[in-house]
C-alpha cells in the first residue's frame, strides 16, 4: 500500500483511540457521553495528517517508495547471487544502489555487497566502493573480485596511481592466481601512473606472454613501450637537483622550483615547494613532484624559481623570480639559479 492509502487509515485509527480515551474519562467523571465528542479528536488527527503531508513529508519520500517497489525484487535477487532477468535492462544504477544499500542493512550477503561496490565504482564513489568491498571480503575473504574492487577504489581515490595498500591487495590475488589478467592489467596501468615503471613493465610483460597476438597484443606492447621509455627518462630526471641563491633577499620565505618546456606556460611539468632556512639552498625534484609525464625531448627543458619572503605563502604571492635556465643533466646540481629583487 502506498503512503496515501496508509495515512488515512492511521488518521482514523488515531481519532478512534482519542475518542475511546475521552469516553473513558467522561464516564469516570459521571458525565454524559455522546458521539459528538468524536469531532474534536477527529479534527486534531486530520490536522496532524495534513500538517505531515504539507510540512513533514520529505519531498523525495514518494520517489523513494516508488524506487523500493521497482527495485526491491532486483535487490533481493542480487543478494541471493542470482543473475539479471530479461526485464532488468533499463535499471537505474543510482536507484538500485539506494535500494540495495537499504536491503543489505537487513539481509547482508557477499554477492550483495560486491554488487553494491561495483555500483559505487560505476558511479564514481571510490570511498563507498571500498567500504562495500571490505564488507564483501569479511564474508568471503578469498574472493578475488572483491579484493580487486577494493584495490581499484584505493587507486581511484589516489587519482589513478597505485598505492602500497592497493598493490598489496593485487599481490594477494596474484599469489593465488598468477595469471589473473584483471589483476595484472590493473597493476600495469596504475603503476605507470604512479611512475613505478619497473613494476608496470613487469606486469605488461606477463600479459604479453599470454596475449601477444591480435588487438590485445598491440595495446599491451604499447603499454610496455611507454613504461620502458618513461623509465629511461626517469633515470635522468628523477632526483634532479638545483641550487638556488638570493644574495639580496631575506631568508625564511617560501621557494617554488618548477620545470617547463622552453616557451611554455600553464601547469609545469614538475614543481616543488620548500621553506628556506638560508640561501643558497639545494632543492631536489623527486618522482612525486612530477605533474605530467616525462617529455620526449629533454633538451627543451627549462628550470626556474619564484620566491616570497612570507613563509607558507602560495605561488601567486611569489613575485620574486629567476630567469629559466637549461639543465645540465650529467651534472650535480643540474642547474644554478639566482633570485633577483
Amino acid at each position: 500500500m502506498t503512503l496515501f492509502v496508509i495515512l488515512p487509515l492511521v488518521v482514523v485509527l488515531a481519532a478512534l483511540v482519542c475518542f475511546v480515551l475521552w469516553r473513558r474519562e467522561r464516564r469516570r467523571d459521571g458525565q454524559p457521553v455522546g458521539w459528538s465528542g468524536l469531532a474534536l479528536p477527529l479534527l486534531v488527527a486530520v490536522l496532524a495528517g495534513l500538517g505531515y503531508l504539507t510540512l513533514g513529508l520529505h519531498p523525495e519520500t514518494a520517489g523513494w517508495l516508488a524506487e523500493q517497489r521497482r527495485y526491491d525484487d532486483v535487490a533481493q535477487r542480487v543478494i541471493r547471487g542470482e543473475g539479471p532477468n530479461e526485464d532488468d535492462h533499463d535499471i537505474s544504477a543510482q536507484a538500485l544502489t539506494r535500494v540495495l544499500q537499504s536491503r543489505l542493512a537487513r539481509d547482508p550477503s557477499q554477492p550483495g555487497w560486491y554488487t553494491l561496490g561495483l555500483l559505487y565504482d560505476q558511479l564514481g564513489a571510490p570511498a563507498q566502493a571500498q567500504e562495500a568491498a571490505r564488507r564483501a571480503l569479511a564474508l568471503a575473504p578469498d574472493d578475488a573480485g572483491a579484493r580487486l574492487l577494493l584495490a581499484r577504489g584505493m587507486i581511484a581515490q589516489n587519482q589513478g596511481r597505485l598505492t602500497d595498500e592497493a598493490d598489496a591487495q593485487i599481490q594477494r590475488v596474484l599469489e593465488e592466481q598468477p595469471q589473473h589478467d584483471g589483476a595484472l592489467m590493473l597493476r600495469a596501468m596504475a603503476a605507470t601512473e604512479a611512475r613505478r615503471f619497473d613494476l608496470a613493465a613487469q606486469s605488461w610483460r606477463a600479459l604479453l606472454v599470454r596475449h601477444g597476438d591480435g588487438e590485445a597484443g598491440r595495446l599491451i606492447r604499447q603499454g610496455l613501450a611507454r613504461a620502458e621509455e618513461q623509465r629511461e627518462r626517469g633515470d635522468k630526471l628523477d632526483n634532479l637537483t638545483v641550487t638556488v641563491d638570493a644574495p639580496d633577499l631575506p631568508d625564511g620565505g617560501t621557494l617554488f622550483v618548477f620545470l617547463r618546456r622552453d616557451g611554455e606556460g600553464g601547469q609545469p611539468l614538475a614543481a616543488r615547494r620548500v621553506l628556506v632556512e638560508s640561501f643558497p639552498i639545494t632543492v631536489t625534484l623527486t618522482p612525486s613532484d612530477w605533474l605530467q609525464g616525462y617529455p620526449e625531448n629533454l633538451d627543451v627543458l627549462r628550470i626556474a624559481a619564484r620566491y616570497t619572503p612570507a613563509p607558507g605563502s602560495n605561488v601567486e604571492q611569489a613575485r620574486l623570480g629567476s630567469e629559466p635556465v637549461p639543465l645540465a643533466l650529467d651534472d650535480s646540481p643540474a642547474a644554478r639559479l639566482t633570485l633577483t629583487p
